[in-house]
């Protein structure tokens, strides 16, 4: 008797390692898959900027190639993750994954102006990894969705550092050769996309074309106004024209995908996106406080990198760092912000949800402040950094994970593309703003200091607004507890 005893508990403590090293197995692949997103958002920063001479264009063409980047995110966040709900996480995420290695193949073997347009549009594609790989992570383990999200998450910041990092080394001399650094993670990328599992029901529902137009058609004209805001002029014929027909095709598919259903329709039941589950509290809490953090973080990397570069004899600020050493200073804060993210499931855990996101956005806030009060001190402003960066890792977990807790499993992939087009929004009003900034506090082509404390200062305040938002959410933990 005690011999059939062992021998049925060594059956399923066997079962419970094999589970236990599928999981695993999982969340090292999905991490082989956000590699590729890390690295193609990252080397593109310092590659992109030195490809005038190499093409013979100026510096309103290498512009234009990061706007079509920023609305080809907002555009293609919401379709791709609405297409993983329809037609499979892990269909989508393979021909979104191929999509991707085609434009960074594409890149490195035949550089040229029209490869590399092309291209950064087809790496814009990794907007949708990080929902579909929610939707599979969930369906397999849901008591794992936080655990693997931050992994996630770690290895998007600390392969954005390194990427940008490595290819400032490999592309010094020519920089077209940087490009070569995101084909070892394609093909890394492209093969973890087979190991994945596949998870999950589609709906099979179609696209509904009239709100996904208006959404889409939304995005570009709202994006590329507040894009060329700063050098078209405000009240430029062209910046009104695209930023209220933007802003009048996105209230009209709002209006639209807002709707009840009909019944006996299904939730998705012509429509684009189910803009109904931000009537639920920690959605609605959530995406706002999305859309601060991104207004508040990602806008800054542009200063951040002229404060680092400026002369201090000419401009009265800075350290006159080489790309090189920004790119180090960038490489060790993604460490930070890998750190961070890893241990954000832990802390949701511990200290819960609100006080978590609330934590996040007042760090955001104390970093920016350190910053400006110490600016004149490399050691002081690198602390200020360093604030950033950790409440980077922590926010950017933290609101992936809680951005799908509370809604059906077969919407896990809307509802987190809903997240990443609050945070793709944030980003670029932030980045307007800054650029507002900037521009209204020049002198001779440069930056005033009294206008980076306006900056640090804007930027402080978004944080603390994150915060305000994150502080609604409801106090009741979350489904998901790992």
């Amino acid at each position: 008797m005690a011999s059939k005893t062992t021998s049925v508990t060594t059956t399923t403590s066997a079962t419970a390692d094999l589970t236990r090293k599928a999981i695993i197995g999982m969340i090292l692949a999905m991490a082989l898959v956000e590699s590729l997103s890390g690295v193609t958002q990252g080397y593109l920063n310092p590659i992109l900027p030195a490809l005038g001479p190499v093409f013979a264009i100026d510096d309103p063409a290498i512009n234009g190639i990061f706007l079509i980047s920023n609305v080809s995110f907002a555009v293609l966040t919401p379709i791709i993750s609405r297409l993983g709900d329809s037609y499979g996480y892990r269909l989508v995420l393979r021909w979104s994954t191929a999509v991707v290695a085609l434009g960074a193949f594409m890149m490195a073997f035949w550089p040229s102006l029209w490869t590399v347009t092309v291209g950064v549009v087809l790496l814009t594609c990794v907007v949708g990894f990080i929902p579909l790989m929610m939707g599979i992570l969930r369906v397999s383990s849901p008591a794992h969705t936080r655990t693997g999200v931050s992994v996630m998450i770690g290895i998007l910041m600390i392969t954005f550092g390194a990427g940008g990092l490595l290819a400032g080394i490999v592309g010094a001399s020519q920089p077209t050769l940087g490009f070569w650094v995101a084909v070892p993670f394609a093909v890394a990328g492209l093969v973890a996309s087979f190991i994945l599992p596949d998870a999950g029901t589609p709906t099979r529902e179609g696209l509904a074309v009239v709100p996904l137009m208006a959404c889409s058609l939304g995005l570009i004209g709202f994006v590329v106004a507040l894009s060329m805001g700063p050098e078209w002029g405000w009240l430029d014929p062209r910046t009104l024209l695209a930023g209220l027909l933007g802003l009048g095709l996105l209230a009209a598919w709002v209006r639209i995908d807002s709707r009840p259903a009909a019944k006996g329709a299904s939730p998705q039941s012509r429509r684009f996106m189910d803009l109904r589950m931000l009537a639920n509290p920690r959605i609605r809490t959530v995406s706002l406080a999305t859309f601060f953090f991104g207004f508040a973080s990602i806008s800054y990397f542009g200063t951040n990198g002229i404060f680092l570069h400026a002369d201090p004899q000419k401009t009265g600020y800075g350290f006159a760092m080489s790309s090189f050493a920004i790119a180090v200073i960038l490489a060790l804060g993604s460490v930070l912000s890998l750190v961070s993210s890893l241990l954000t499931a832990r802390v949701l855990r511990s200290f819960g949800e609100r006080a978590t996101l609330v934590s996040a956005g007042v760090l955001l806030a104390a970093g920016f402040a350190v910053m400006a009060l110490a600016h004149g001190s490399l050691s002081g402003y690198c602390i200020g950094f360093a604030l950033f960066n950790v409440s980077l890792g922590m926010y950017q977990a933290g609101t992936r994970a809680l951005s799908v807790e509370g809604v059906p499993m077969e919407e896990t992939s809307t509802a987190a593309g809903l997240n990443e087009l609050a945070l793709s929004v944030g980003i670029a009003v932030g980045a307007a703003v800054v650029k507002l900034l900037s521009s209204t506090a020049a002198e001779g082509g440069r930056i005033s200091e009294g206008g980076l404390f306006t900056i640090w200062g804007a930027l402080a305040a978004a944080a603390l607004l994150a915060s305000a938002a994150s502080a609604r959410y409801p106090k009741a933990k979350a489904e998901m507890q790992a």
